[in-house]
């Protein structure tokens, strides 16, 4: 169904010099997927495979230039040709929920998807299978939360009829059995004939779905396997980097992070939420009489369904929202506003939280001094700093964002989703830092979280958010 032969991608830029510099993201990349068959493609972030996608469905930035050959039924993807195939014959789940209009009701976005049946009736069934109120269908994408939003967006892509699917993370975000459900209903799309391919960064809904598995780093395919390869300690796996990015799972050798129990008798400066209480409208309210603590030195993990509040949470304790009820409190005081805020809120979404017209040097900035040794640990490259966000990745604008959150008056980090959308070689990578960070600092750590293994390795307690206005502490 989609062949993808020998694809290299090229960005070409101007430095400070009006200079232009050339940067291969992609170099001979080959890949094949049939009919019926869901291949998912892994690896680090920035490793080109959302570029993949978009190279695909011809929707590059103007200034990326692509060699090769891309067919699809054994006829070249033109650009014409790939207008007149876009979300009809090949759509696309996109990364960012950014890609929802943000002024149109997402039932009517859903409902315009539709090519078969019932539009109303396609949609609903759509938001039944994802556990979607009947309401929701009325709201606007700024009401749902990043999972709902998630959900919405593989309803646009599964009801659309098209023989192919590139589903970009489609999963982060999502609880247990939205992913579950969602990965189900690729299985059942394949089985039914369409070809998948299915970016994440989760293996473990890789291997649950997928028939083959591609591998990749720095741009090219270092490793196609099956998925019963993905076992033990990875010895069936040939290639180094594939059976790293296997072990570092948080199921196999995550290891336990140090520093993160807090010490007795130095516990000062909690962070407390009493009485909580918060609505985004009058007739719904997703957080009541919650009573939270927080203290330094320790990582506590929340954890919950999509659309329980757990963001909402986040964003009240670090005073992005205010509570209709109750107050924060930061060692027995208000929350300060400030530039500076002493609670920083990491986004599951990073292109939420930066300026799109600032280079990334004046976002870093905002904190003041960011030490050279914790980009370093977080995997920041120094060239970075001199692009804009749109000419990264994901996963590496997700480390800009940390970074800046670790700021030297930072004493509390909500981290939403935080690395979700980065490999598991990164993920650990990050967390040893941010870990490290916290220890050093006697700073606490919100861990926000759907993967309830990563929560069991970091924190030394849980919070476990069920429906809305319920909350019980393990």
């Amino acid at each position: 169904m989609l062949e993808v032969s020998h694809l290299s991608i090229r960005f070409t830029r101007f430095d400070r010099r009006f200079r232009p510099v050339e940067t291969e993201a992609v170099r001979d990349l080959s890949l094949t997927i049939d009919a019926g068959e869901i291949v998912a493609v892994v690896g680090a972030s920035g490793s080109g495979k959302s570029l993949l996608a978009h190279a695909i469905l011809g929707i590059l930035p103007g200034n990326a230039q692509a060699t090769g050959r891309i067919s699809f039924r054994g006829e070249d993807l033109t650009p014409e040709r790939q207008k007149r195939l876009r979300g009809t014959e090949i759509a696309l789940v996109p990364q960012s929920v950014q890609y929802l209009d943000p002024l149109m009701r997402v039932g009517k976005q859903v409902k315009q998807s539709v090519r078969m049946g019932d539009p109303a009736e396609r949609q609903r069934e759509a938001f039944r299978r994802f556990n979607l109120a009947p309401l929701v269908e009325k709201w606007f994408p700024f009401q749902l939360s990043g999972g709902m939003a998630r959900k919405v967006l593989v309803s646009t892509a599964t009801v659309s009829g098209a023989r192919l699917l590139i589903a970009d993370e489609p999963t982060p975000g999502l609880d247990e059995p939205a992913t579950e459900e969602t990965m189900r209903r690729f299985r059942r799309l394949a089985d039914e004939g369409c070809g998948m391919m299915l970016i994440t960064h989760d293996i473990g809904a890789a291997i649950a779905v997928a028939d083959r598995i591609a591998v990749l780093n720095a741009g090219s395919v270092v490793e196609i396997a099956g998925r019963d390869d993905f076992a033990g300690d990875g010895e069936r796996l040939r290639h180094p980097y594939t059976q790293a990015l296997w072990r570092a799972q948080p199921g196999n050798r995550f290891a336990p992070i140090p520093g993160v129990q807090p010490r007795s008798g130095e516990l000062g400066m909690p962070l407390e939420g009493r009485s909580l209480g918060y609505g985004y409208e009058k007739r719904t309210r997703i957080i009541r009489q919650l009573d939270i603590r927080l203290n330094p030195g320790e990582m506590v993990g929340l954890i919950g369904p999509s659309g329980c509040g757990k963001s909402t949470l986040g964003k009240l304790l670090a005073g992005h929202l205010v509570p209709d009820q109750g107050e924060v409190l930061l060692d027995g005081c208000p929350l300060a506003k400030g530039r500076r805020n002493p609670v920083q809120l990491v986004l599951q979404h990073p292109e939420q939280a930066v300026n799109p017209r600032w280079k990334l040097r004046r976002t870093l900035a905002e904190a003041g001094a960011v030490d050279d040794n914790l980009l370093q640990a977080l995997a920041v490259e120094r060239e970075w700093l001199n692009r804009y966000p749109n000419e990264l990745s994901g996963g590496e604008l997700q480390r800009i964002c940390v970074a800046r959150a670790l700021a030297p008056g930072t004493q509390y980090v909500i981290a939403d989703e935080m690395t979700t959308m980065l490999d598991a070689i990164t993920q650990a990578q990050i967390w040893q830092a941010v870990a490290g960070w916290a220890a050093a600092r006697r700073a606490g750590i919100l861990v926000i979280s759907h993967d309830r293994r990563l929560v069991n390795r970091l924190c030394s307690r849980t919070i476990e958010r069920g429906e809305p206005e319920t909350v019980t502490i393990e």
